[in-house]
C-alpha cells in the first residue's frame, strides 16, 4: 500500500509505528486495512450532516505523529495534578503512559487496568478477539479509522465474570507540549455478573501550542454487568480532540455515559450505543460549556436492536463569545426490538448573540410496539428569571451565574458517578469565573466549597411527561 494521506499520516508510518511497539503480523494488518478506509472516507459520510462538517473540521496536516516515546519524569510531571491519595489509577504523560497502579484488594480480583500493549503480551487472545470484532468501525467513520490505523497508546480493561469492583478505577491523561499526537484505542470489559466505574481524565498542563488528541473506546457490558463511564475534558485552547465511542449492553446489563467537555478549540464526538442484549438499558449524557471561539461537533446515536431494551441520552450546555456547537443524534429502533423505549434530547442556552448552537434529532422506527420521544431547544437566558433573581438582591452577575448553574441541573443530577458528579459543577462553575479546575477528591472538594452536594436522580420515567411516537 502506496496512499500518501495528510503529513506523516500515510501507510509507512502504519508500519513504523506497529513495528515500534514489537505488534504481531495481524494487528499491522488491521492497521493498514484501517488505513485504506481512512484514505477514502469523507469526513462527513451522511449527507443529512453535510453542511455541518465545517463546524468540526481541522487541518490534519498541521499535526505530526512520531514513534518515539517522550521521557516522563513521573513525580515532576504531574506535580500539582496529584494528591498522593489515589489509587487504583493509570497516568498517562503525553503519548507515554508512567504509572498504572492497583490496590492489593482489586488486584486480587483479577481486575486488569494497563496498556493495551502490556495486555497484548499476557491476554493476545482476548485482545485480538476485541480487535477482530470492533465496535467501533473502520468503516462507519473517517476518524474512527484514523485511530484504528494510527494509535500509539492505549488502555486495557477488564472485570472478570461476578467481580464487583466498588471503587472507581481511573485513568489521567496530562499534556505537555506533546512532540506527537496522542492516538489512543482502549477497551473496556466487563464480564457476566460484574459491576465497574471507570473515569477518564484529559488534562493539559497549561498553554503547549496546536496538539491532537483522537481516540476510539470501546464498552462492553456483558450478562447482567453494570458499567459506569464517565470522560472530562479540559484540554489546552489550541487543541483538537476528536473521539468515537461505542458501548455494547447485552441481556440485561445496564451501561452509562457522561461526558463533560471544556476545553479544546475543535471537539468532534461520535457515540453510539448498541442495546444488543434483551432487557438492556444505556444512558448518555453529555454537558458542554463553551466560550471564545471554541467548536464542538456531537453526534450521538441509541441503536435497539433486541426487544424490551431501554435507552436515553441527553445534552445540555451553555455558550459564549463567537463559540458554535451542533448536536446530531438518531433513535434507530428495528422490526425485532418489540417493547422497547427510547429518548434523546438536547437543549442548549446562549449567552450571547454571536455564539450559535443547532441540533438534528431524528427517529427511524421499524416496529410499532415501542415508545420513543425526541427534543430539541436553544434559547437565550430567561430574563425573568434574571429579575426575579435581582429582585431578591442578587447582583446581576451572580444572578446569571446562578441561572447558568441551575440550567446544567437536569442532566448533571442524573450522572450517576459521585465524583464526576460533584467535580463537574466545580469545573464547571470555574469556567464561569475564568478558572481551570481538575477533578478532585471530595474531601478536597469540600475543603474548597464547604458544600455538600445531593445525591442523583435516577427516576425510572426517562421519558418526563410525552411520547413523540408509540
Amino acid at each position: 500500500m502506496s496512499q500518501t494521506a495528510l503529513g506523516s499520516f500515510d501507510a509507512d508510518m502504519v508500519r513504523t509505528i506497529s513495528d515500534s511497539l514489537n505488534e504481531p503480523r495481524w494487528l499491522t494488518d488491521a492497521r493498514l486495512e484501517a488505513f485504506a478506509e481512512f484514505v477514502k472516507l469523507p469526513p462527513e459520510k451522511n449527507p443529512l450532516y453535510t453542511k455541518y462538517a465545517s463546524i468540526s473540521s481541522f487541518d490534519l496536516g498541521q499535526f505530526r505523529l512520531s514513534p518515539e516515546k517522550t521521557p516522563v519524569d513521573f513525580r515532576s510531571f504531574f506535580s500539582g495534578f496529584l494528591t498522593g491519595n489515589e489509587s487504583n489509577i493509570l497516568l498517562q504523560g503525553n503519548e507515554t503512559q508512567v504509572h498504572a497502579e492497583l490496590d492489593e484488594e482489586t488486584s486480587s480480583k483479577g481486575v486488569k487496568l494497563v496498556s493495551i500493549h502490556e495486555a497484548l503480551q499476557t491476554d493476545e487472545q482476548l485482545v485480538r478477539k476485541l480487535f477482530e470484532s470492533r465496535l467501533v468501525k473502520s468503516a462507519a467513520d473517517k476518524f474512527a479509522a484514523f485511530v484504528n490505523a494510527f494509535f500509539n497508546t492505549g488502555t486495557f480493561v477488564h472485570v472478570p465474570r461476578d467481580v464487583v469492583q466498588v471503587k472507581p478505577l481511573r485513568r489521567m491523561l496530562l499534556l505537555d507540549s506533546p512532540r506527537t499526537s496522542i492516538i489512543d484505542q482502549t477497551f473496556v470489559v466487563a464480564e457476566e455478573g460484574s459491576k465497574l466505574v471507570f473515569l477518564e481524565e484529559l488534562y493539559s498542563k497549561g498553554p503547549s501550542g496546536p496538539s491532537l488528541t483522537a481516540s476510539n473506546l470501546e464498552i462492553r457490558a456483558g450478562p447482567g454487568s453494570h458499567v459506569d463511564f464517565s470522560s472530562i475534558q479540559l484540554l489546552d485552547p489550541q487543541a483538537v480532540h476528536v473521539s468515537n465511542r461505542a458501548i455494547e449492553t447485552a441481556n440485561d446489563s445496564r451501561a452509562t455515559v457522561s461526558a463533560l467537555s471544556l476545553g479544546a478549540s475543535v471537539s468532534r464526538s461520535r457515540m453510539n450505543f448498541l442495546l444488543n442484549g434483551r432487557g438492556s438499558l444505556a444512558e448518555g449524557f453529555e454537558i458542554f460549556f463553551t466560550d471564545s471561539k471554541q467548536r464542538y461537533d456531537f453526534e450521538t446515536n441509541l441503536l435497539h436492536n433486541s426487544p424490551d431494551t431501554t435507552g436515553s441520552t441527553q445534552a445540555r450546555g451553555v455558550l459564549k463569545g463567537e463559540s458554535q456547537t451542533i448536536f446530531k443524534g438518531m433513535i434507530k429502533i428495528v422490526k425485532a426490538a418489540k417493547n422497547s423505549r427510547s429518548y434523546l434530547a438536547h437543549h442548549a442556552m446562549i449567552l450571547e448573540r454571536s455564539a450559535r448552537s443547532d441540533a438534528i434529532p431524528g427517529l427511524e422506527i421499524d416496529n410499532n410496539e415501542v415508545k420513543a420521544t425526541h427534543s430539541a431547544s436553544v434559547a437565550q437566558i430567561d430574563d425573568e428569571q434574571l429579575f426575579y433573581l435581582e429582585a431578591r438582591g442578587l447582583p446581576p452577575d451572580e444572578a446569571r451565574k446562578m441561572v447558568v448553574l441551575g440550567f446544567f441541573e437536569p442532566v448533571l443530577s442524573r450522572v450517576p458517578i459521585e465524583q464526576t458528579r460533584e467535580g463537574a459543577r466545580f469545573m464547571i462553575e470555574g469556567k464561569w469565573q475564568g478558572e481551570k479546575r481538575r477533578l478532585v477528591d471530595r474531601e478536597t472538594l469540600l475543603a474548597a466549597t464547604g458544600e455538600t452536594t445531593p445525591e442523583a436522580k435516577q427516576s425510572e420515567d426517562i421519558f418526563e411527561r410525552h411520547y413523540k411516537y408509540r
